[in-house]
């Protein structure tokens, strides 16, 4: 079933534009000239004036005389978060950049979801350093931000950003007020309500096409150019009202005699019946006037000039009442109509139930019913938690009066998001709480079914102990058999909140790929396209966690440049993709695309407990296997950022240990790296890092004592990377046993993994021994010539082989082989004698003479 298209879904892509102008709208050149001189002398400029001065107004009127340069972000109150706040930002440089094709497009590199401000300020004034034009990035309703209008990106590019890069912040007095020491040090840069404010040559020009007996000095006088009196005059040529009442019940009088008077009944009440919501689209405004024809009206509201903007957007015209408008027109209908808002309310409630609750529970709010908005909460909560607006859902439950802000449920909502916030200690509190108050009440003998359907939800987020989730886990399951109580987002929410958790606690990989595939489908289906993007970058992950490498590798290429999810959840449990991008790069033992991959997570702001604590684990092994010492001096330094202990199911003491050990090997310190080691002997759950410490023990000479490592991981063989390391290891005891046949073909069974996954680390870790197996098997005879004489080649920068060029080493690659000169010609489909050339080349560069020599040096 198609749901109706939201409002608050369709104002995420409505703001990163300018409103349409208008039908009527003036121009104003003495504005627009006044806009131009000062971004000429100020890098940053600073429109502020109460409302209705037509700030937007202005400011959209200039940008469209300026177009392709121009940035919009129109921002909401969920931007007081400088994180999201800095992503709308990125997003918006973004948008035009890909509207344009100039030399702009390194903007699209960037990654909107780090939260390294430094980076991303680094990475802006890089892209935008051979900019032939100024670029212009408005930041519209810039007061909504509060606080982080100083912090974050937007304040880093407010002192420091770069030349070509000029910002126009666009607020009410309080942005004046947050900026007050820009304001102080560059008061040029500041545009007022008293420039903004119409002069008379600019009224007489207005009042030009009307049939008005006021005159533009009467306007002048009365309204002291006040423009939204002005508009009231535009539309109803009556005399205006004095600029002393714009705040009092005389403008709301005097928009109810002129303004509403002057329209048709019918269409003054779908004014006041609509504007109770800041944003609309054609099916709510239907809903809340009660009417088929909302489209007509919207249509004609906005031909009128009736202080209504329409904003177009791919996913159809989105509406927005200008505020000071709506608000006395709200006050209006509850004169006339008592009672009518709350009514309103209530059904903009219900048409958001299911879209989108969270708006539902706001409108319930302002209803008055806080009953229904708990019970959307509880409905609801997984849904909106695990997506965008976990933050956002904690502060609308901290505001609700007692005793709804203390009920069982809303505790645990509220535990949750502290969870997801990165406060564990906070979430705990309030997750003893909620139990607390949950045992009172059924001591008291209330029922509370809320709190028994989200209690289990609410532990998968909290507990770390794995046998305690997977017995929440399989309570969750058994509730999602009753499809009824819960909407499709809901639904695909859960199915990813058990994946996340089985990934976490390494619960049947089968099972979490397939929670994870079905909610990024559903969620897909549903256009939640951030929990898709999530859903599809943790799948990534736990594809190559379990040895899936290639179709790890299939599913990043369909995810894109921008790899990682966006949003509130990025610090919690972003840079999956990322992370498997690392893990994958180091088992093929492309070391560089590994320090890229984990670098960027590390970078991105990613929570430690999760994505963050994992690349810094792959970082270290691949520094290890660099053999660079400032590599490794960095890795060690990044391993103290690992939790202290075991969180959310993952084994990080392990990880140290592994890490610490491999970063030991490297620096010679052997013994100290098998001692490390042997504390994992016994363990049987831990695939990755056994694999690593298994390496470790058996590059000191003791493969037998590896191969008990890795035989040990019954439960883990399907892993390719476990698989592989578990039969070259037997190759090698069998090979030190003189069993020769039995040594190469589990070689042969091993190369077999490997080449079809991309595994090469295994064969190229540096182990002589390893190698000599290598260079006999393929004397014995394997269909995995190419493959085995990639892991041949030497990787270290100082390598002999550095010395030749891309086409001679491929050629050499060959030489490994046993091919035939002609049969190497065939197969890189050359001529002969195009080979014998590179061939003399090759013994040139490495002073040797003959094939044998070539391979010996390079062995």
């Amino acid at each position: 079933m198609s749901l109706p298209s939201s409002p608050s879904r369709a104002a995420r892509w409505a703001r990163f534009q300018p409103p349409k102008r208008p039908s009527g709208h003036v121009d104003r050149p003495r504005v627009q000239a006044l806009i131009d001189a000062t971004l000429s002398q100020e890098r940053v400029t600073v429109v502020t004036a109460p409302s209705g001065y037509g700030k937007t107004s202005a400011v959209s009127a200039w940008a469209a005389s300026n177009a392709g340069q121009v940035a919009w972000l129109t921002l909401s109150a969920f931007d007081a978060d400088p994180h999201r706040l800095g992503t709308g930002i990125t997003q918006a440089l973004q948008s035009l950049a890909r509207s344009i094709d100039t030399e702009l497009t390194g903007i699209l590199d960037i990654d909107t979801a780090s939260d390294d401000t430094g980076d991303t300020l680094e990475r802006l004034s890089d892209a935008l350093d051979g900019a032939r034009e100024p670029v212009y990035l408005v930041i519209d309703d810039a007061h909504r931000a509060r606080e982080a209008l100083s912090a974050g990106l937007l304040g880093a590019l407010i002192d420091t950003g770069p030349e070509p890069l000029r910002i126009i912040i666009v607020g009410t007095s309080y942005v004046e007020l947050s900026l007050t020491r820009r304001v102080l040090t560059h008061p040029e840069s500041c545009i007022r309500a008293d420039q903004l404010a119409f002069d008379l040559d600019e009224i007489t020009g207005m009042l030009s096409g009307l049939d008005t007996d006021v005159t533009p000095e009467i306007v002048l006088e009365e309204t002291r150019g006040w423009p939204i009196a002005i508009q009231v005059v535009q539309l109803t040529g009556v005399r205006p009202i004095s600029r002393d009442g714009h705040d009092d019940e005389l403008m709301r009088d005097y928009i109810r005699e002129h303004v509403l008077g002057g329209l048709s009944p019918e269409t003054a009440e779908f004014v006041l019946r609509t504007s109770i919501c800041p944003d609309l689209t054609v099916e709510l405004a239907a809903v809340l006037a009660d009417r088929d024809d909302a489209e007509r009206l919207l249509h004609e509201c906005v031909a009128m000039g009736l202080f209504l903007d329409r904003f177009d957007t791919d996913h159809g015209p989105v509406y927005r009442w200008h505020s000071k408008f709506a608000r006395h027109c709200n006050e209006i209908l509850e004169l006339h109509q008592p009672g009518m808002p709350t009514a309103l309310h209530r059904a903009a409630a219900r048409f958001f139930e299911t879209s989108d609750p969270l708006t539902a529970v706001l409108h319930w709010i302002d209803a008055g019913d806080f009953d229904a908005a708990v019970s959307t909460i509880h409905s609801h909560w997984v849904g909106i938690v695990v997506g965008a607006e976990s933050a956002m859902l904690e502060r609308v439950c901290m505001t609700l009066p007692d005793p709804y802000a203390q009920d069982p449920t809303v505790l645990l909502v509220r535990a949750c998001a502290q969870d997801i916030a990165g406060a564990q200690d906070v979430a705990r509190l309030l997750l003893a709480s909620a139990e607390a108050r949950a045992q009172a009440r059924a001591s008291a003998g209330v029922d509370d079914p809320a709190f028994t359907l989200s209690l289990p939800r609410a532990q998968l987020f909290l507990l770390d102990d794995r046998a305690e989730v997977t017995r929440v886990s399989a309570i969750v399951q058994s509730q999602m058999q009753n499809l009824d109580r819960e909407s499709v987002q809901d639904h695909a929410a859960l199915l990813y909140l058990l994946g996340w958790t089985h990934m976490r606690h390494r619960n049947d990989p089968e099972r979490t790929i397939q929670l994870l595939s079905a909610a990024a489908q559903e969620a897909e289906a549903i256009g939640e396209d951030a929990l898709h993007r999530r859903a599809l970058s943790h799948l990534a992950f736990v594809l190559a966690w379990a040895g899936d490498l290639r179709q790890a590798k299939e599913l990043l290429s369909r995810l894109g440049e921008h790899l990682d999810d966006e949003g509130s959840w990025h610090s919690y449990a972003g840079g999956g993709a990322s992370t498997a991008a690392g893990l994958i790069a180091y088992f093929s033992d492309d070391l560089p695309g590994a320090f890229q991959s984990c670098a960027r997570v590390i970078g991105s702001g990613s929570g430690k407990r999760t994505f963050a604590g994992v690349a810094r684990m792959i970082l270290a092994l691949t520094a290890a296997a660099s053999k660079d010492p400032e590599a490794r001096r960095r890795a060690g330094l990044e391993l103290q950022e690992l939790p202290p202990r075991e969180a959310q199911g993952v084994s990080w003491t392990a990880f140290r240990h592994a890490s610490l050990a491999a970063l030991a090997e490297s620096a010679g310190q052997r013994d100290r790296a098998v001692s490390i080691a042997a504390r994992y002997a016994e363990s049987d759950n831990l695939p990755l890092v056994s694999v690593i410490l298994a390496g470790i023990v058996r590059r000191a000479g003791d493969p037998m004592t590896a191969w008990k490592m890795l035989r040990r991981l019954v439960g883990y063989q399907s892993i390719s990377y476990v698989q592989i390391a578990t039969l070259a290891t037997a190759a090698m005891v069998q090979r030190r046993r003189d069993n020769l046949e039995l040594t190469h073909s589990l070689c042969e069974q091993a190369l077999e993994i490997a080449a079809r996954e991309g595994v090469r680390r295994p064969f190229c870790d540096g182990d002589l021994e390893m190698r000599q197996l290598l260079t006999e098997h393929l004397a014995w005879g394997t269909r995995h010539e190419d493959f085995v004489a990639g892991c041949l080649r030497p990787q270290e920068a100082n390598s002999p082989l550095e010395l030749l060029s891309e086409r001679e080493k491929a050629v050499f690659d060959q030489l490994r082989t046993t091919r035939t000169m002609a049969e190497i010609a065939q197969v890189l489909e050359v001529s002969i004698n195009t080979i014998k050339t590179h061939q003399r080349a090759i013994y040139r560069k490495l002073g040797v003479a003959s094939r044998r020599e070539a391979l010996r040096l390079l062995s």
